[in-house]
């Protein structure tokens, strides 16, 4: 599967994802891509898409860990047993070796899936449970942007996909449907958890200074600060009950988000190399 005939490495992996994911369903298993090539997969800018991936995200219900093992076997890739211990049972990963290029040279030393089960869980918990029938390949759109926004430590590519998402997004408004950024469920999540709404708030407001440093001329989103404003503005409405006020009044002073082991499906495959 190499680049020099279909494109770039992300592209090609974003294909060989796909194609897992319609391998699942006919097999009666929801499937669906979480992380940088969801976030592909929903760009609908293309001078502004592209950026290196690294491996497969995936999530699925944790009733079809086996069978998505038992798939991915038989499709050749082989499990790193130490993350589903380390994680007890939450999360897989699976590795090959590399079959992506740019040039003639591997992109990656090994192929990898990481397999998030009913949640993805980083800093903070997005659980995922009866959200995967929106969108036929990927996690909602919403998911796809909270996945992002939850970081405490967002790097540069992290706030790159958040105003990809939003770029891309066909609306904002308050149900899930395909395309759209759902403003209520994000309001339910953070009025429910000040932790993850001060990890969101501080990335919005890091992406809007990513945006203001973007040349005039780039041709990167140009929808994106109105929808800053929007989303700024619609968690500032939300409700907040006592416990969150507690909390907040507590703020940094006691730890708000899930310590994250750097290592932690990196290492641990052979052959991996940060």
């Amino acid at each position: 599967m190499a680049s020099d005939a279909q494109g770039t490495p992300a592209d090609d992996m974003l294909d060989e994802a796909r194609a897992l994911i319609d391998a699942a369903r006919t097999r009666g298993i929801a499937l669906r891509l979480v992380g940088g090539l969801a976030v592909l997969a929903h760009c609908r800018a293309p001078a502004f898409c592209g950026r290196p991936c690294r491996d497969i995200d995936l999530v699925a219900p944790r009733r079809a860990g086996r069978a998505v093992g038992d798939l991915l076997t038989a499709l050749g890739w082989t499990e790193n047993r130490q993350v589903a211990m380390a994680a007890a049972g939450r999360k897989r990963q699976f590795f090959r070796a590399c079959r992506h290029t740019a040039g003639g040279i591997r992109v990656h030393v090994d192929d990898r899936i990481d397999l998030y089960l009913d949640a993805f869980r980083l800093h903070h918990e997005i659980d995922l449970r009866g959200r995967l029938d929106i969108d036929p390949y990927t996690v909602p759109l919403t998911d796809a942007l909270l996945v992002k926004l939850q970081r405490t430590q967002a790097d540069p590519d992290d706030l790159h996909d958040v105003l990809v998402l939003l770029e891309s997004a066909d609306s904002l408004g308050d149900d899930d449907a395909p395309g759209v950024v759902n403003l209520a469920y994000l309001k339910r999540l953070c009025a429910a958890d000040w932790g993850l709404w001060h990890d969101v708030e501080r990335n919005l407001a890091r992406c809007r200074d990513a945006l203001a440093r973007r040349s005039a001329a780039d041709p990167g989103p140009q929808r994106a600060a109105a929808r800053l404003d929007a989303l700024e503005a619609a968690l500032a409405a939300g409700p907040r009950g006592w416990r969150w006020r507690l909390r907040a009044a507590v703020g940094e002073r006691l730890a708000w988000h899930e310590p994250v082991d750097d290592a932690e499906g990196v290492t641990f495959a052979p052959g991996e190399r940060p």
